[in-house]
């Protein structure tokens, strides 16, 4: 069996689950900063959860880039893998609302186990089915990449039924860091970088289409009731625009890259993550549209996101160095830094004068770097002519 299709099944279902678990975060209950961080331990569990789920996405393009056919005996664990990789959102979720309950943790730690342990079986069973394949032999793949994780979460169980309750999550944590630092320390650079492409839209058209989800209905059948949730739609918005042109940034990245690594995928990989609390941010913003605080956050939020596209850009062009387009189009960095500077003045601005034009200013930065990156395309093209 060809594999192009169920690698495409099985990364769509990753990225479903990796911005399902942001619908599970609840609002501030007021627009506040210790309100807002009030709910930290949701996003250190969302974080905990994003990066296992990279994490395993990665180990398993290692084994695919290698393979070009699976058998029925595959299909069946990586199915046993998906059940137990959809349940981590629900449990997660649940965990962070009773972080010192033991069965909440025990039932996490379980989960997170056999999720290990069928993401070992099915490397097994992926190198059984292809013994003659020189190539994945070449992955160096050790039996303690796969077993120090295992045994940390382990660690993790005694902790939490002797001394320290919430053990099973801290762990669980350092589980998927060391798992992470393994994957880093025998990465090897990808040429083809199709399938990280179709992750890449796949998350920021799920990120899209969760934003309309949080637009709440109109009470009545009249224009009236439309403009009472007018802030909704201008968030809706701006955050379509910010969504866009997120894609529009990998996309202008990756029309020209022959190829990407570690550091490239998971500086982007980060940029996502924080594309991802888009839909949180707008919701947090519509409801407080005239407060600093959520203006504020979603500022910063704003800010990261081109940090880290920022460092992937600086990665891909370190490790591509021949190319000769890719160096030109990315001879500086001033697309990026002229919407962070400009985004940090508009927070001073919205600080002490008028909150909502933080979330505005995104919009007007946005075009900005458009127009920039109009520019330098006519002079790319002039120098070719």
């Amino acid at each position: 069996m060809n594999t192009n299709r169920f690698e495409t099944f099985y990364d769509a279902i990753l990225a479903i689950i990796i911005t399902v678990l942001v619908l599970k975060i609840p609002q501030p209950l007021n627009p506040t900063w210790g309100s807002f961080f009030q709910n930290s331990l949701h996003f250190t569990t969302y974080l905990i959860v994003f990066l296992t789920i990279i994490n395993i996405w990665y180990s398993n393009q290692k084994l695919f880039q290698y393979i070009d056919k699976i058998n029925n005996k595959v299909l069946f664990v990586y199915g046993n893998k998906l059940f137990l990789i959809t349940l981590i959102p629900y449990f997660a979720s649940w965990l962070s609302m009773n972080l010192y309950s033991l069965t909440a943790e025990t039932i996490f730690g379980i989960l997170i186990i056999f999720a290990n342990i069928s993401h070992i079986i099915s490397a097994i069973v992926v190198f059984g089915a292809n013994k003659s394949n020189e190539k994945l032999k070449e992955l160096n793949v050790k039996k303690i990449h796969y077993i120090g994780p295992l045994t940390l979460t382990a660690i993790g169980f005694i902790i939490s039924y002797t001394v320290y309750v919430p053990g099973i999550y801290i762990t669980s944590l350092f589980a998927v860091i060391l798992s992470i630092f393994y994957n880093r320390k025998y990465g090897k650079e990808i040429e083809n970088t199709e399938r990280f492409e179709a992750l890449i839209d796949a998350i920021i058209a799920i990120i899209i289409t969760i934003i309309v989800l949080e637009i709440p209905t109109a009470l009545n059948g009249n224009l009236e009731s439309l403009i009472e949730i007018k802030f909704d739609f201008i968030a809706y918005i701006i955050s379509f625009i910010v969504c866009f042109n997120s894609w529009k940034i990998t996309y202008n990245i990756f029309s020209i890259i022959n190829k990407i690594n570690f550091k490239a995928i998971w500086s982007i990989s980060l940029g996502l993550f924080f594309l991802s609390f888009i839909p949180y941010l707008s919701t947090f913003v519509a409801m407080h549209f005239n407060e600093f605080v959520p203006q504020c956050i979603y500022g910063i939020n704003f800010i990261i996101i081109n940090i880290c596209y920022l460092i992937s850009t600086y990665e891909i062009k370190k490790i591509d160095e021949d190319n000769l387009l890719l160096q030109i189009a990315f001879e500086n960095y001033n697309k990026f830094i002229i919407t962070i500077i400009s985004t940090c003045v508009f927070i001073a601005i919205g600080y002490f004068y008028y909150p909502p034009i933080i979330i505005i200013s995104c919009i007007f930065s946005i075009i900005a770097s458009w127009i920039f990156v109009i520019a330098k395309i006519n002079i790319i093209n002039c120098n070719y002519d």
